[in-house]
């Protein structure tokens, strides 16, 4: 692994150190790029569905564009990371939707997202409050729960608000919007 690769893992095990995912197989990273945040975590067996050029022999690759549908999937996944990866889409609540479908149904989706104001200058493209994101998720079929608050760079200074969340999503038992789900999706589609 090169240097720089490490370096990554390393800030990536300090970022999530307080909260140790459960990760029942199937596993599947959504713009899980080479693979840092999984090695990080120490899991070694995963799908990683990627948009860019990354690979690792590691861990078994999909290209595909976050934007658009997702490719087709024999298998439900029990757990599903999307780590800071929805702020930088235009559209995340489309991906979210299909991460309904290919969630197992007693599965848990995992998403580090900010949630604070930024700036207009910065590359993030969403920006949530939390009552809003979580207003959000539920409306498409959700039930979150906050897992980690903290400020997005440690030692900056206490006088920042929190402003990096990472929540864990179920679906909702019996749940009467699915179908508001499946036809947003096919509207979508067209």
């Amino acid at each position: 692994m090169a240097n720089k690769d490490k370096n990554k893992v390393a800030v990536l095990r300090e970022r999530y150190e307080n909260y140790k995912f459960n990760t029942p197989e199937p596993i599947l990273d959504i713009g899980g790029g080479n693979g840092s945040f999984l090695k990080s975590q120490g899991i070694n067996d995963a799908v990683i569905v990627e948009g860019g050029i990354y690979t690792n022999s590691q861990y078994k690759y999909i290209h595909a564009d976050l934007t658009k549908k997702l490719p087709e999937f024999k298998q439900k996944f029990k757990t599903i990371f999307i780590m800071e990866v929805l702020e930088h889409l235009k559209n995340p609540l489309y991906l979210l939707s299909q991460v309904y479908d290919i969630l197992d149904d007693k599965g848990v989706c995992y998403i580090a997202i900010p949630y604070t104001e930024i700036g207009v200058n910065h590359h993030h493209v969403c920006r949530w409050k939390l009552r809003e994101i979580k207003n959000q998720l539920s409306k498409l079929g959700f039930v979150s729960r906050t897992i980690q608050k903290r400020r997005r760079f440690r030692g900056v200074g206490f006088f920042l608000p929190h402003c990096w969340l990472v929540l864990a999503l179920k679906k909702r038992k019996n749940d009467a919007n699915e179908s508001n789900i499946r036809s947003y999706n096919l509207k979508l589609e067209k």
